[in-house]
């Protein structure tokens, strides 16, 4: 019970030290932050893997994998997508649907 007692007083001198207007972490400002997207930054990086009886491609950017491809030695190749970023995969015999990109070009 004696500690709590002694602690606001300990913590107002922890306080008392620090100069005015410090933070914790210091943020850097927007300005000197590169934000520029190179061809580097979303290349697919692709890792190929056999073994036995399958081949596995792993496709991922910026460490994030977001489509395996398993060729079995027998049979039809097929695909574990993550569609939505969640990390969950679904399966699919085809060809996966890649959503393609759209901008709004005109609007009235």
């Amino acid at each position: 019970m004696r500690a709590f007692q002694t602690l606001p007083p300990v913590l107002l001198m922890a306080l008392s030290i620090l100069p005015a207007g410090a933070t914790a972490l210091a943020q850097p400002a927007l300005a000197d932050l590169d934000l520029r997207v190179t061809a580097d930054d979303i290349r697919p990086q692709v890792q190929i893997r056999n073994y036995e009886n399958r081949t596995v491609e792993q496709y991922s950017v910026n460490g994030n994998t977001y489509m395996l491809k398993i060729t079995p030695s027998a049979g039809a190749p097929y695909y574990l997508v993550d569609s939505d970023g969640s990390g969950d995969m679904t399966w699919s015999r085809n060809r996966p649907n890649l959503s393609v990109p759209q901008w709004t070009l005109l609007s009235w």
